[in-house]
């Protein structure tokens, strides 16, 4: 695991992000905290991937 950087989220959601897991041509991955305490793995979508359409 990474540490985040200083332009990443601290928060995704509900989620509290405490490192980088990885990243690829469609996002990046995060290691999370829940609101619960559960360590999570949470993937943002890069934008230009979130506004496709469905077919």
């Amino acid at each position: 695991m990474d540490p985040l950087l200083p332009t990443d989220p601290d928060r995704i959601g509900p989620y509290r992000l405490e490192g980088r897991l990885g990243a690829g041509g469609m996002g990046e991955v995060f290691l999370g905290r829940s609101p619960g305490g559960r360590r999570v793995a949470v993937k943002l979508i890069r934008s230009t991937y979130a506004t496709d359409a469905i077919p």
